[in-house]
């Protein structure tokens, strides 16, 4: 599987196609609105997907309720039923299915879990998410082999830059704990275009297991590298804010 998204098939495999499902997304940006979606281990929400996207009529009322509540640092997006893949682009460029969905964007988590516990505010309904661009996508395989060095993929626009770390799995008692992590942050070293950020950059953090509890945390300054254009490139990434992380989700069933 490559950084642009595409799904590398095994010798023997073939998934069945996406049902149509409820897909919670995570939304980033204070001047630019990027979706992630919230995964879980099992069929059809096994998938990362990171989208650049526009809520159209409905930014504004987005941007502003952001401004009037700095406090806020997760934003949430409920909406209709639909299959994943349909946003996403053919193999040889082929227009997605879909380019757009309908749902409620929230203050805080829709669903209130445990560790996002603040009270949902529905901020407004009917919204349509038009997606601009597929930023990252792949789906969890059974066979995948995680980094053994913790790893982001840093995406953004203008000034604004964000994290979310690379989930790959496997979902396995005996294999290493995944997590998704988001998080805004600043990078030295690395002049990257909105470009080469529209299909996402990974980012490997120097020295450091890819496990929970090393993750990023805020106002962490760490050495890493960047893989830009085929080449690894030196970088120190600043540590922001932390909008999201969560690790039940994505936790093996208890034998």
């Amino acid at each position: 599987m490559g950084i642009d998204g595409s799904h590398i098939h095994h010798p023997g495999e073939h998934p069945e196609p996406d049902a149509p499902a409820f897909h919670g997304m995570a939304v980033l940006g204070n001047s630019t609105v990027f979706l992630s979606h919230l995964p879980m281990i099992h069929a059809p929400h096994n998938r990362q997907v990171l989208l650049h996207g526009s809520f159209g009529s409905f930014n504004g009322v987005y941007h502003d309720d952001r401004k009037a509540h700095p406090e806020a640092r997760l934003y949430t997006f409920a909406p209709e039923v639909f299959a994943l893949p349909d946003l996403f682009p053919g193999k040889a460029g082929e227009r997605p299915a879909r380019r757009s969905f309908t749902g409620s964007l929230f203050r805080n988590h829709f669903e209130q879990p445990d560790a996002h516990p603040e009270m949902p505010v529905e901020i407004a309904s009917d919204v349509v998410v038009d997606v601009v661009d597929v930023v990252f996508h792949h789906r969890f395989a059974p066979d995948a082999q995680p980094p053994e060095q913790l790893t982001y993929i840093l995406f953004g626009k203008g000034p604004e830059r964000f994290f979310a770390h690379r989930i790959t799995g496997p979902f396995q008692a005996t294999a290493h704990r995944e997590f998704d992590h988001l998080l805004a942050v600043d990078i030295q070293g690395l002049e990257v275009s909105d470009d080469q950020l529209r299909h996402g950059v990974e980012v490997t953090v120097t020295g450091r297991p890819n496990e929970p509890g090393s993750k990023l945390e805020e106002r962490d300054k760490v050495a890493a590298v960047a893989a830009v254009d085929g080449q690894d490139v030196p970088v120190e990434i600043g540590a922001r804010t932390e909008l999201y992380f969560e690790t039940g989700e994505l936790a093996p069933a208890a034998p």
